[in-house]
């Protein structure tokens, strides 16, 4: 009877106190009077349900807006399950999450946008689909001018890499985008001018040992990032312009190279450390877009992680790292972020890790590509970071060069749906930055704080053939991901996979008890049903005291068990 229902918030973020719906959209192969049952969850607890009834006519699509449950909060997530009953009996169910939050990047799910051509004007289908995966903040990649002038001093023009472009395109996106509550983010690189600019001012540029300008593609010349530089200068104040435009800040990118260059002074060559001049370029940057909107701010593309020890205290809203081999494995995603966050545990942390498996001109097997793509989104997500990955139209990166994305297929987009869905909903358990990883202390080898019975071996090394165990805990919480490596090939997190990992039922797990407990829960982005299951346990003795001991259900890529303590 039912043909068709989604279900998605009309925005990609909320502000505190800000009213919003929820989109239902219902269509039926009679006409019916329905009953929708909409219930409202805070992590695991139901927090307000609301019933209303829908007249649908055959073959129409009937779009049903149910308003939010909000309150005061600095960021909070919600899940929300509509039932749709006829006759008293449940047709159809469909879940969605949605968040509040004071500024984006408590929460900065990044994603992008790279075309602008002429012939998208009016054309909002990528700002519909980015809403639907809760993407809140937004790089606008190659939409300028050049990058030594950003905003375009007309309508059409030809981008360095040749691509005419539509001025009028990007202000309609950026529109398109505060509408949805997303912000957005002007690409700029911070040190890259075309080879007329540097020809015009050979002073501004840095050079290598044999006199020559520091260059990429023979297309962008590397110019001097010394504070107080004419560069810095002029780079600087095209930032604020870009702002000035509508930006919500900057995303201030670099090459990874060269780490040092000459540059040249009054008739004299000076050595400079790139590293070094990084985090005064930050920092002014920041303070200048600031200076035209309170609540802008900036990210910065550390190549590789370099240089992030020394960016990573400098005024900015995110740590973001580009990766690039050496790191090739899912748990060196996890190193990549744990390293980060030991440097600042307050900023949330995004991987730039670009999926050549979906690479069109590639051809490969776009299920392969699938599966280890789950794998990815799961290791970074469990880990506490956030994925730079989706954006246009259903779009996936698969190379630096943004537009060269993918689109994905219609099955796998319901999927990938489900996993953002669920880092919103669970977002203050996944990415709170109170977070202690104790994932090497508490299990495994000598440990046994928590430990695991099952047919293979689990384990926080993320060995192929084992269930990885990220264990973390903070004020009233364990928090146990679990991700399942189990027949697998290979664990490259850039490589597809040919099958997902075996699935794992039966797991007993025991946990010691350091003060009562409240509930214990598991959810998973894996499950259709995107429901809690509340876990029954029974408290048995343990060499240093009680225990919890309880069963897990199915494991198939990622589950998350939420151990909530007594207050």
């Amino acid at each position: 009877m039912l043909t068709y229902i989604d279900m998605y918030p009309d925005q990609a973020q909320y502000k505190s106190g800000q009213a919003g719906s929820i989109i239902v959209e219902l269509e039926t192969q009679e006409d019916r009077v329905l009953e929708l049952v909409v219930e409202f969850y805070k992590l695991e607890k139901q927090v307000a349900e609301e019933t209303f009834e829908i007249s649908l006519e055959k073959g129409l699509r009937k779009i049903a807006r149910i308003p939010l449950f909000t309150e005061d909060t600095e960021w909070a997530g919600y899940g929300v399950k509509a039932t749709v009953f006829y006759d008293k009996f449940a047709v159809s169910t469909a879940y969605t999450s949605y968040d509040i939050a004071d500024h984006w990047s408590r929460a900065p799910r990044y994603g992008f946008l790279s075309d602008f051509r002429k012939e998208e004007s009016e054309e909002l289908r990528d700002v519909e689909s980015m809403n639907k995966f809760h993407l809140n903040v937004i790089q606008f990649y190659d939409w300028m001018y050049r990058h030594d002038d950003l905003v375009p001093h007309q309508d059409e023009f030809l981008d360095p890499m040749g691509r005419m472009m539509s001025y009028k395109v990007v202000r309609e996106k950026l529109a398109a985008l505060h509408d949805k509550g997303m912000a957005a983010l002007a690409y700029g690189a911070v040190y890259a001018s075309l080879k007329d600019f540097l020809q015009a001012r050979p002073e501004w540029g840095l050079y290598n040992r044999q006199g020559e300008p520091f260059q990429l593609i023979d297309l962008f010349y590397i110019m001097d990032i010394t504070p107080g530089s004419p560069w810095t200068d002029h780079i600087v104040e095209q930032f604020r312009q870009a702002v000035k435009v509508g930006f919500d800040g900057i995303h201030m990118d670099q090459y990874g190279f060269p780490k040092k260059g000459i540059r040249r002074v009054e008739g004299r060559e000076e050595l400079v450390d790139l590293a070094e001049c990084y985090p005064a370029l930050i920092d002014r940057t920041s303070a200048a877009v600031k200076e035209i909107k309170a609540e802008a701010g900036v990210i910065f593309n550390n190549v590789g992680n370099y240089p992030i020890s020394k960016t990573a205290s400098s005024d900015q809203e995110a740590l973001y790292i580009e990766v690039w081999p050496p790191i090739v494995r899912l748990r060196e995603l996890k190193g990549l972020i744990d390293n980060a966050r030991s440097l600042d545990k307050d900023k949330p942390i995004i991987l730039s890790a670009y999926l050549p498996s979906f690479y069109p001109k590639a051809g490969h097997d776009k299920e392969w590509a699938e599966n280890g793509a789950l794998l990815t989104m799961a290791s970074i997500f469990a880990s506490g970071g956030y994925h730079l990955l989706l954006g246009e139209d259903n779009g996936m990166l698969t190379m630096p060069y943004y537009p060269d994305y993918a689109v994905m297929r219609p099955e796998f987009v319901v999927e990938v749906r489900r996993y953002y869905d669920f880092i919103v909903r669970f977002g203050t358990l996944i990415h709170n930055p109170q977070l202690e990883d104790v994932s090497y202390t508490y299990t495994a080898g000598v440990n046994t704080e928590i430990t695991f019975e099952g047919r293979v071996p689990f384990a926080p090394n993320g060995d192929i053939g084992s269930v990885w165990t990220i264990i973390k805990r903070m004020q009233g919480y364990h928090i146990l991901q679990l991700i399942n490596l189990v027949g697998l090939e290979d664990d490259y997190w850039e490589h597809g996979k040919k099958k997902r990992p075996e699935p794992q039922d039966g797991v007993v797990c025991t946990l010691l008890i350091e003060q009562p407990i409240e509930c214990i829960f598991t959810a998973s982005p894996d499950d259709h049903n995107q429901e809690v299951c509340f876990l029954d346990y029974e408290i048995v003795p343990h060499g240093q005291g009680l225990a919890a001991r309880f069963t897990l259900p199915s494991l198939e890529v990622w589950s998350m068990v939420v151990v909530k303590l007594s207050e």
